[in-house]
Parts: structure tokens; sequence; C-alpha cells
């Protein structure tokens, strides 16, 4: 029987069957035509977001388990405010999967691993704290990084500065002096990278020109001396030298100095301004701001290395830019012998070769120190400096003009890195032109470097304390 049936197309259409209507009319009549059909209405924003969840999924999806396991870890510690366990990821866990997996690379982003942590908003700041600092110190910071770095700390300061009442958050002492530290570093390699116009691209320019407070001296000092007033620590630490009770202690604080997290943050931001004043050159106010501070090894801060040898390096800097030498090397001598005890155990910090680094510019300015005002305190620091800067320590000591260059190559190695207060002026296109322009023709290459030289604020403090070398000799 199927033999007998015929194909369909074989078949002849009988001419009586009006095919319009057979057929139908679909897509004949233009009755139903593709304008008619309601297309779905995406705007552009939502289409980026799609987009922008699209490529977190992506990067969510290529981060390795232990350290997905490890921030989830991380998270439940700050949760439980466990400083044991915060101790261990923030010092150990991180730099151990940094060297594993993102020795060259970011970390992912806050976005990208928001879910592991339900969206914490206290955490995920504390994670783009540590995001940043790894961006800073591996790779090389790009404009968005410098705002957006700034922005984040913006928000850390405002949750501990403005939240009703003492946050309930507790992280280890060596944390919080990193994150003061970091704040300031940040802002100084800012003020560094925002001086040399030359190298701004057109869009660099326009961002800088709309930039406003941004790591403006302003509102870093600002932040330094809120955490000061609110951790009420000046009053804290000339109580405890006063000899008064905890209670007594308790009242004159108050709510919010009677916390760890606050009495630490007022403390290394007493030791943050002294940074700042340094690195803007009043070295004068930099000592008066830590004038409660008692610099010995009895302080309960030697037990985070880095402020202690900060503090020692900034102090003794000061006295040297002040002419009071015999105070310089009494200071470094003491940060430089504690140093030298202490070696077995920074060689097992992760802030060994930052100390390291600390003391061999410490062990130049001693040199410097002694060449100015020869004393015979320490044999062992002496010593230490004539190995390190034999050549140098000798010329300075036979003095006269050939002294000099060993002066200015030694300071320059030593000193901070200076940065000025007020940005050059990107909101006046007219004036960053004349300073985009190269010099004039009529001007030597040495007027044109010594007037570049002018405006560095680091030859201009080397300047001043040649001045003073040169009046010094006979």
């Amino acid at each position: 029987m199927a033999q007998q049936r015929m194909a369909l197309w074989e078949a002849d259409i009988d001419e009586d069957v009006d095919l319009q209507f057979a057929i139908g009319n679909y897509g004949q009549s233009g009755h139903f035509e593709d304008a008619h059909i309601q297309q779905p209405q995406i705007d552009e924003a939502t289409l980026l977001a799609m987009q922008q969840h699209m490529a977190q999924q992506a990067a969510f999806s290529q981060i390795p388990d232990v350290v997905k396991g490890f921030i989830v870890h991380f998270h439940q510690a700050v949760l439980d405010n466990n400083l044991a366990e915060i101790t261990v990821a923030y010092e150990s866990g991180w730099n151990k999967y940094t060297e594993k997996f993102y020795s060259r690379t970011e970390w992912p982003e806050a976005e990208v691993i928001a879910p592991l942590v339900n969206d914490d908003p206290v955490f995920l700041i504390l994670y783009r704290e540590l995001y940043y600092r790894h961006v800073y110190s591996r790779l090389q910071p790009n404009i968005d990084d410098r705002f957006h770095s700034y922005e984040n700390s913006c928000e850390l300061f405002n949750y501990l500065l403005n939240s009703e009442g003492p946050v309930s958050l507790e992280l280890p002492e060596q944390w919080l002096w990193d994150i003061i530290d970091e704040f300031i570093y940040q802002f100084q390699v800012f003020c560094t990278w925002r001086s040399k116009v030359k190298s701004k691209t057109e869009d660099e320019l326009m961002v800088l020109a709309e930039g406003g407070q941004v790591w403006s001296s302003y509102s870093v000092l600002n932040v330094l001396y809120s955490l000061i007033q609110k951790s009420r620590i000046n009053e804290y630490i000339i109580a405890q030298q006063e000899g008064k009770s905890l209670e007594e202690i308790a009242e004159i604080v108050g709510e919010y100095g009677q916390r760890p997290l606050y009495r630490n943050l007022g403390y290394f931001s007493l030791i943050g301004l002294l940074r700042v004043h340094v690195l803007l050159g009043d070295f004068t106010l930099a000592l008066k701001v830590i004038e409660n501070v008692e610099l010995n090894q009895k302080s309960p801060y030697t037990r985070v290395t880095a402020c202690h040898v900060a503090t020692y390096y900034y102090v003794g800097f000061c006295y040297l830019m002040l002419r009071r030498y015999p105070d310089a090397i009494r200071t470094f001598v003491n940060i430089l012998n504690f140093i030298m005890r202490m070696r077995q155990y920074h060689t097992r910090s992760y802030q060994y070769d930052q100390i390291s680094k600390t003391a061999d510019r410490m062990y130049a300015l001693f040199a410097i120190c002694n060449a100015l005002s020869p004393s015979r305190l320490d044999d062992n620091v002496a010593n230490t400096s004539k190995e390190r800067f034999g050549e140098q320590f000798a010329k300075m000591a036979r003095g006269g003009p050939d002294s000099l260059p060993a002066f200015e190559e030694l300071f320059l190695y030593a000193c901070p890195k200076f940065i000025s207060a007020n940005p050059p002026p990107y909101e006046d296109p007219a004036a960053i032109s004349l300073l985009i322009s190269p010099p004039s023709p009529t001007d030597s290459p040495a007027q044109a470097n010594a007037s570049l030289n002018a405006l560095d604020p680091t030859h201009r403090h080397l300047n001043l304390f040649l001045a003073d070398v040169a009046a010094q000799a006979p």
C-alpha cells in the first residue's frame, strides 16, 4: 500500500483550490510585519550592568578554590572578631596566596568575591584596602587605582569615625598600623605623581583638573587629627604617665578611647602626623605632635616593629634638620641597637626588607650627624656606619668644600621623599600649559635643570641642609 501512495510534491494541484484561502495570509498581506513585534527595551545602563555581571561571573570562576576558602575563612574571622585567626590570615595567608597566585597580577576585585562574604560592606572595605595595597606594592597603579584607593580609605575612616558610637570591629595592631602607614604612603606617591606635569596624558590632565580634594593635604591631615581626637590618645598617654587607675583612665578617654581599635589607631595617627609634617618640611611641628610620646623600648607599641622603627627615623631626621645633632645621634643609636638585637625576629617578619632599608638610611644619617658633631656614643653603630659608607664617612670627616658632594649623596639616599603641600594648578589650563611647555631656547640645560630643581621639595631641603653644613665649615 505504501507503494501506491503518491508523494505530495508529485500530485497535481487541483486548479479549483483557492491557494490564498488554503495557505492563509501569513506574511502575505503585510498585517503581521516585524515592526509590529514589541521588542524588549534594554537601556545602556542595564546592558552595561548585565555585561559586568557576566564578566564578574567569569572572573569568579577563575578564582582557585583554596583562595575562595581562604576568603570565606578570613571573613568569618573578622565577623567573630577572632584576633588570632585574623592575624594568621592577614600576616600569613594573604602573603602566601599572593606569592602563589597573584605575584604579578591583581587579586580578584571586591565585587567579584562579594558573593563569598554575603556582600558584607565592612569586610569588602577591608578587602579593598589589601587589594590596593597589593597594587601599589607589586604592580603599577593607574589613575583609577589612585582615585579609587582614596575613595576606599574615605569609606573606611567614615565608617570608623561617623558610625553611631564606637564600631565593634577588632583588628590586630599590625594591620591597624599598616592601614595608617599605607594611607600616608599612597598620599605621598600620589603627590609625587601629581607633581610631574609633563608626563600626564590629556585624560589624566582632565581628571586631575576635576579631582578636587582627592589626596589633598587637608583631607589626609583631617583624618589623622580626627582619629587622634576621637580616641583621646594624648589624654590616655598623659593619664598613664601620671599613674592614673584604669577606672580614671576609662573616664578620661571615654567610650571610644577605651576600645583597643580606636586607641591603637589614635597612637598610630600620632606617628602618621609626625611623618606627614616631615614630608611637608615642618620639622618643629612634627616634633610638637608627638611631645607626649616617650621614646623608649618599654612602650607597648614596640610590638609593632615597623611603627617603632619609623618613629625613631622621623624623629632623628627632625633633629638633624633642626641642627640638634647630638639628639639625632642618640636617637639613631637607640633604634639601631634595638634592630641589631631583634634581627633574628625581623628575619621572620614579612616587613623585614622594609625595616632593613630604613636601618640602612639611618646608618647614613648617623654618619652625617657624626661628621657634623663627632661623638663616641656607640662604637658598634659607628663601625657599622663606616663599613657601609666608608668613603663618604672619610670625606665628610675631613670637611672643606670637597666634603659637600659626600653630604649631598648621603642626604639624598637617606632623606624622606618630600612632597609639596600645593598641587600644580591643573584647574587652570593656561598655567598648566606654561609648565608643560619646554624651556625657552635661550635657557641653557643647566638653567633648565636649576629651575626644575627649585620646584622640587627634596632639592629645596637639600640646599637648606648644605647651607647649614657650609656655615659650620671652619
